[in-house]
């Protein structure tokens, strides 16, 4: 599987798709989400839930982050008011090098650092915590943002929450999933007054519907991100979006 995909990476099968993260009112896009997409020659379209993991098993996770990257970074020079979101893996992070590599090929693309966020997963700190937050506190010192993806879903210690150079968290789907039940909407709004009086931004993931969106802007969460905004879509798209004027925002 891994020279199909590395194949499939020179043969132009993968290609890259943006999900907005809107203001809380759902009027403005603040970062677009780059997502990864396999038009498979025998299989057709794939999600990552379908090759990711595979890509991590078998090394073939560098390749396929540094194709994201670069053409997240390329996509989003046409955007200069907004940030891209570019999600990296445990192995990544823990590569060799990989901070190195990553400074080099924004330089490279020619867009601003601080347009620039990564995610990360909790899992991916907890099994390296302190050479992870070494490589961190590198790419924050470029100006790079730092997003803790899937919040709530794993650890989630306020201990190492604190020593992590962190600028945003994302609240899980599955959380958003439930908002009307009881617990989940207390632990939503428990992790947005959390992250607030730390000094971090909030996105929560998932939203579908009108209710949700209301919960969670009376909740204070900042960005929100969904179906009911819009699915992942071509960077055309995007660029078709802002020059309409349909959403018009700033970075940061």
């Amino acid at each position: 599987m891994r020279e199909e995909i590395l194949d499939g990476i020179r043969d132009g099968q993968f290609h890259v798709v943006y999900q907005p993260q809107m203001t809380a009112d759902g009027s403005r896009i603040v970062t677009v989400e780059a997502l990864v997409r396999w038009a498979h020659p025998r299989r057709g379209p794939l999600g990552p839930d379908h090759f990711i993991k595979i890509a991590e098993d078998e090394s073939a996770i560098f390749e396929l982050g540094a194709f994201v990257l670069r053409r997240a970074c390329q996509d989003a020079l046409q955007w200069p008011s907004i940030a891209v979101s570019v999600n990296v893996s445990g192995l990544q992070l823990q590569a060799p090098g990989f901070a190195e590599f990553v400074e080099t090929e924004v330089r490279k693309s020619g867009l601003p650092f601080h347009r620039l966020e990564l995610e990360i997963v909790e899992s991916a700190v907890i099994e390296n915590f302190n050479p992870v937050v070494e490589v961190l506190h590198r790419f924050r010192g470029l100006g790079v943002k730092i997003a803790l993806d899937d919040f709530g879903t794993g650890y989630s210690s306020l201990s190492y929450l604190r020593k992590l150079p962190l600028d945003k968290l994302k609240i899980d789907k599955s959380f958003v999933d439930e908002a009307g039940c009881v617990m989940s909407a207390s632990i939503i709004q428990a992790v947005i007054a959390m992250a607030r009086a730390i000094g971090l931004k909030v996105t929560a993931e998932g939203v579908e519907t009108v209710a949700q969106q209301q919960f969670l802007r009376v909740c204070g969460c900042h960005y929100l991100q969904g179906y009911l905004f819009s699915k992942p879509v071509s960077s055309r798209e995007i660029t078709q979006m802002l020059e309409n004027g349909q959403i018009v925002s700033r970075a940061g």
